[in-house]
């Protein structure tokens, strides 16, 4: 997992209001399902998602290896029709600049340092979540591209009449 695919997720998220809005409905319908009773699920970053498809709601959650969530939680996931997939990978952090040798040779940047970590990747089913007018990706790209056109709901009643 790296620094910028994390980055880009958390800018997309924060630019688009709706995408917004899903993350609180996910994580108030997480609440209330009682994961968070569960060790270390309240520890996680959202570094994927939401990735909204026409029947589910995608996120992925990212935690220290060492605070790896408890599995009973995803027991509980699944037993709501979710479904849960754990992954060992590794965070690309940058190392924190002390000394010469912390930089990358011939460069200014500083070194990389492999981080390992748990990504826990929850599918939720859109009907559990309480705002059932979810767009899909598709939906929302469409919109994207109509807006950086220049095409509103005005243009388009405009220019039918």
């Amino acid at each position: 997992m790296d620094t910028q695919e994390i980055l880009d997720n958390h800018y997309a998220v924060h630019k688009n209001a709706s995408l917004l809005d899903i993350l609180v409905e996910f994580e108030k319908s997480m609440d209330e399902m009682g994961i968070y009773t569960y060790a270390n699920w309240m520890e996680g970053e959202v570094v994927a998602g939401p990735k909204v498809g026409r029947y589910w709601v995608e996120v992925t959650l990212m935690y220290p290896r060492e605070q790896m969530p408890d599995p009973a939680g995803g027991q509980r996931l699944l037993g709501y029709d979710c479904k849960v997939y754990y992954k060992k990978d590794y965070y690309l952090a940058p190392r924190r600049v002390q000394t010469p040798g912390d930089f990358k040779p011939g460069s200014k940047k500083p070194q990389v340092d492999e981080v390992p970590v748990w990504l826990v990747t929850i599918k939720m089913p859109k009907r559990l979540l309480d705002n059932f007018d979810l767009e899909t990706d598709a939906d929302v790209e469409a919109k994207d591209k109509a807006k950086d056109e220049g095409i509103t709901d005005e243009t388009t009643v405009a220019g039918n009449q």
